[in-house]
């Protein structure tokens, strides 16, 4: 029996719903330019927290880091979506901030997540607009907040529980899937 693919349920999950779901790869030349200008603001929105985090992490390590996360990360979000005309964020399957709640496009990405998670970037065709999505996997230094208890530490614990009380963005192992970055862009 042949197993389909996350990219094929996903199609499948979408033809039900009435989106276009498409593969990076094989998204129609009508959605480029939207989808040019989605990947353009999820380029920037990584690079741009990428860096506050290592920033903070070397700095004043995972405390530090905790404060990036709770303090900057959506307003550098908002702001990098209102310089490139777009929606942006960041969701999860586990989330700590429940302002990442998936919008409804992303919810059949959320819940296979754990079951038959998506490899690389899908395009959504929204009508209007163009919904892109991006796997985010969880690297080494991710683990001083998001992995097992063994890897957070007392005060980096306590630091997350301060400012996410209903925190789920835990228990994490290196290279698991941690999350979707996405964007919305006008078509």
């Amino acid at each position: 029996m042949r197993v389909p693919t996350a990219g094929a349920v996903l199609l499948a999950l979408a033809a039900c719903r009435g989106d276009k779901t498409y593969a990076r790869d094989a998204v129609p030349s009508a959605l480029a330019p939207a989808v040019a200008a989605a990947e353009a603001a999820l380029d920037a929105m990584q690079k741009q927290l990428a860096g506050r985090l290592g920033e903070a992490l070397a700095a004043g390590g995972p405390l530090a880091a905790v404060s990036v996360c709770s303090e900057q990360a959506q307003s550098l979000t908002a702001a990098i979506a209102t310089e490139h005309g777009v929606a942006l964020g960041r969701t999860s399957h586990k989330l700590r901030n429940p302002a990442n709640a998936p919008r409804p496009w992303l919810q059949p990405f959320v819940d296979r997540a754990l079951t038959d998670p998506i490899a690389g970037p899908m395009v959504v065709d929204l009508g209007e607009s163009v919904g892109v999505v991006r796997p985010i996997y969880v690297a080494g230094p991710c683990l001083q907040c998001h992995g097992d208890s063994a890897h957070v530490g007392a005060d980096v614990a306590a630091a997350l529980h301060r400012a996410y009380p209903d925190d789920r963005a835990v228990g994490f192992a290196d290279g698991a899937l941690r999350g979707f970055a996405w964007a919305e862009a006008p078509r």
